[in-house]
């Protein structure tokens, strides 16, 4: 971070922030057109204060390997267990039917929790006091 902008102090960026300023009010009154600037002064005061250790950011200039399968080593992925149909899930989690009628399923929920993918289509059945989503298939 040996960048210079006009002159700044970068410790005077860090007081200002800790006075309460805000990323914008900073960049306006030192006059710095963008706030990742006020970002770099800001970690480049912290730095000669000594609270964050000195971090070097040198630019390497890009060299492409010429077979770029080549350098890349073999990440195996371990499939996530599905459960199988017949498996009862429960979760702590609880849904309330919104005011305009709607039940949100969130990502965490349905992919992460119950092991189904983005694009998978649903009937949607009720038995008694339970709602029901089975999968189905469509061919295309």
């Amino acid at each position: 971070m040996q960048i210079e902008y006009k002159n700044i102090d970068a410790k005077l960026v860090v007081n200002e922030i800790r006075n309460g300023r805000s990323l914008e009010s900073v960049q306006k009154l030192f006059g710095i057109k963008f706030k990742s600037e006020v970002q770099d002064l800001y970690l480049q005061g912290l730095m000669e204060l000594g609270e964050i250790p000195q971090l070097e950011f040198n630019k390497r200039e890009a060299v492409k390997p010429q077979n770029p399968m080549a350098d890349r080593s073999a990440v195996r992925r371990r499939e996530k267990p599905v459960p199988s149909a017949s498996t009862l899930i429960k979760t702590p989690n609880f849904r309330t039917i919104g005011q305009s009628g709607s039940i949100t399923l969130n990502k965490a929920l349905l992919i992460e929790q119950l092991g189904f993918g983005v694009g998978d289509s649903f009937e949607i059945y009720r038995e008694d006091d339970r709602v029901i989503l089975r999968k189905t298939v469509h061919s295309n």
